[in-house]
């Protein structure tokens, strides 16, 4: 029998709009350390590859980070670190300072094939269908989803003329209304649906997999949806279509997060980074209008992270996530060749 999802991070709209208990706003202090750290390693010309945390030691933050990392785990499952110093950086050394803060919180893991480990979240040009489309690299409204990951950090550096909101939805709530209203359709999103690699298959490697939307293992839960990726398996005349059940239980889905009571609503503003666990919500951002210069023009950094403190996952996960176990380095997308740090 299905019960309840049962934690801090089963939270609605009201719960978190106008509450700055996800926020953090760095202070003088903690910005000034910052700037120092990325100072010492701009000086070093230390490669972010080589990178360490002995290389970005910072004192008076690294409890923040610490806690963040609890926060993300065991609390609501998202964080937005606010204030960290941009201006007059150029976007070399805004990298430096990213990968520097994402080194406290986890292992960085590869984004698509290409073996980018800091991708860049900006619009070009990307249809918004088809089997190779990644959502991150286009301008339009986007369906909510999970990145593949434990946990997706942003971090921004300009933000859009227009529109970019992000919206987070927690996959609990989303979880206990489907049991509220369709307890039938809940079931059938604990069994196996078919998923697109997106082309970020290796050479060789199949480029479908099974894996259900909920899971549950030793009293955790788990979510994982991105039905673009559901749509692009559906496409291929090989695998099965999706069952009335299936599609009926999607539709509901996507019809709740939709809803305004469950979503909370922000605006990116320069110096943000925020952290999402993956496995307790999901995130869309609405489409956006674009200044016309490049300069201007909104410019996010991405990291897919593998905190130390993960949840165990359960085996339904295994043919994506390849190793379940709580703690381990896992997700992502295996990638060849060097590890790249823009795209």
């Amino acid at each position: 029998m299905i019960e309840k999802a049962i934690g801090p991070a089963n939270w609605r709209r009201c719960d978190l709009q106008n509450s700055e208990t996800w926020v953090y706003i760095l202070n003088d202090a903690e910005k000034t350390e910052v700037r120092s750290t990325l100072a010492r390693v701009i000086k070093r010309n230390v490669a972010l590859k080589d990178m360490t945390l002995d290389d970005f030691k910072l004192p008076l933050l690294a409890p923040v980070l610490n806690n963040l990392r609890d926060e993300l785990e065991d609390g609501l499952g998202l964080k937005l670190l606010r204030g960290f110093p941009v201006k007059g950086l150029n976007t070399d050394h805004l990298r430096a300072m990213y990968w520097g803060i994402g080194l406290h919180i986890g292992t960085a893991v590869s984004q698509s094939k290409r073996n980018d480990y800091l991708g860049d979240v900006r619009d070009i040009g990307t249809a918004h269908d088809g089997p190779n489309f990644r959502g991150y690299t286009s301008n339009g409204k986007l369906s909510y989803h999970v990145d593949a990951a434990d946990v997706t950090g942003l971090f921004c550096l300009r933000p859009a003329k227009k529109g970019g909101l992000s919206r987070i939805v927690s996959s609990l709530a989303v979880h206990d209304e489907i049991l509220k209203r369709r307890p039938d359709l809940l079931e059938t999103l604990y069994e196996p649906y078919w998923w697109s690699m997106q082309g970020n298959e290796l050479p060789g490697a199949e480029g479908f997999y099974t894996q259900p939307i909920f899971g549950i293992e030793q009293g955790y839960f788990a979510c994982r949806y991105t039905r673009t990726h559901i749509h692009s398996a559906e496409l291929n005349p090989d695998l099965p279509n999706l069952s009335a059940a299936q599609n009926s239980a999607l539709d509901l889905f996507d019809e709740i997060c939709a809803r305004p009571d469950f979503h909370v609503t922000m605006m990116f503003e320069p110096g943000d980074m925020q952290f999402l666990n993956n496995h307790l919500t999901l995130h869309t951002r609405t489409a956006f209008e674009d200044f016309k210069s490049v300069g201007q023009k909104r410019h996010l950094m991405r990291l897919w992270l593998s905190p130390p403190n993960s949840r165990p996952l359960s085996n339904g996960f295994i043919p994506f996530y390849r190793n379940v176990a709580a703690g381990a380095v896992r997700g992502g997308f295996p990638g060849q060749g060097d590890m790249k740090f823009q795209t």
